[in-house]
């Protein structure tokens, strides 16, 4: 006789986040988590690919400043805190809140406009599942 191994505990590791993308801390969320998400991506979660393609779309299209792309890019892209983007930067680290602030905004500005409203994804300890 053969058995088979099924996980009982995988509905307690994982879970489900909304994102509402037309408000800024919706789109400040999904930054934060752009990376548990593209890993899903990589495991064939189609849906994933779409919620970064559209991000992607959605901040080329926010009409962001030099200033604003740098600071989302060093706090959300490298994950480093608001203090290390601004000795990187040579700026100060209010300058940067304000900066990732207003690039956030505009981010969620262009969803606004998209009428883009949320997106649910299945996180789970090993990724997430869009």
């Amino acid at each position: 006789m053969g058995h088979v191994k099924i996980d009982i505990a995988k509905s307690d590791r994982s879970y489900a986040v909304k994102y509402a993308l037309n408000d800024a801390a919706g789109v400040r969320s999904l930054l934060r988590d752009r990376h548990r998400i593209s890993s899903a991506r990589f495991r064939g979660d189609t849906a994933a690919s779409d919620i970064l393609i559209d991000l992607h779309s959605a901040i080329n299209s926010a009409g962001l400043t030099e200033r604003q792309t740098e600071a989302i890019t060093w706090v959300y892209g490298a994950d480093i805190t608001q203090e290390k983007a601004a000795a990187i930067m040579e700026i100060t680290q209010p300058t940067v809140k304000q900066s990732v602030d207003e690039a956030v905004e505009k981010i969620a500005a262009v969803y606004r406009r998209w009428d883009y409203g949320e997106v649910v994804c299945e996180h789970t300890e090993e990724g997430v599942a869009a």
